[in-house]
């Protein structure tokens, strides 16, 4: 287990209906410059600056996105992978569709579905975000109810991805078999 602590930080507010491949990122710049492998770096890159030209150079680790409704629609695992290495620790949305949710969570990202986050918070203000528990803290100190994450989401994420527990767990079974 990495030790995953629940997400506090601070607020980068996103509207309703934030394309994935074609606000997020820029699928199209991917699809024709990429090879197989993610390139972080350009995905770090461009990741929001369309919508916010400022947040490749201004967010910093343990950052939390917010959304409106309908978020980062139209994905590819190329936005989840790009989220996360820009440095955010937790994405909190109105809704999205429920791939965007398992994409991320396989590259280590949390997305919560918390109905009410949009309009409770503005931008720059910190917040906790626990997935395990479906809680979302505010600055005023109330709590929105999110809906709680699976026991095996919750390990998928404090590991740091599908990936990383899947080896973890197979290494053990080795290690119990010898």
């Amino acid at each position: 287990m990495t030790g995953h602590a629940t997400p506090r930080g601070r607020v980068w507010r996103f509207g309703n209906d934030v394309s994935g491949d074609d606000g997020i990122i820029e699928f199209a710049i991917i699809r024709e410059g990429f090879g197989k492998a993610f390139d972080e770096d350009a995905l770090r890159a461009m990741c929001f600056r369309r919508l916010r030209p400022e947040f490749p150079s201004e967010v910093r680790p343990g950052d939390i996105v917010v959304g409106g409704t309908n978020f980062a629609h139209h994905n590819h695992v190329e936005v989840s992978v790009a989220i996360r290495a820009s440095g955010i620790a937790a994405v909190v949305v109105e809704s999205c569709e429920a791939g965007f949710v398992r994409r991320a969570l396989n590259t280590g990202l949390p997305v919560m579905i918390c109905p009410g986050i949009a309009a409770a918070v503005a931008d720059g203000e910190v917040i906790e975000a626990d997935p395990a528990a479906g809680e979302v803290r505010l600055p005023s100190g109330r709590v929105l109810r999110a809906r709680p994450f699976s026991e095996r989401m919750v390990e998928i994420w404090r590991a740091g991805g599908v990936i990383p527990l899947l080896e973890r767990e197979f290494a053990m079974r080795r290690a119990a078999s010898d």
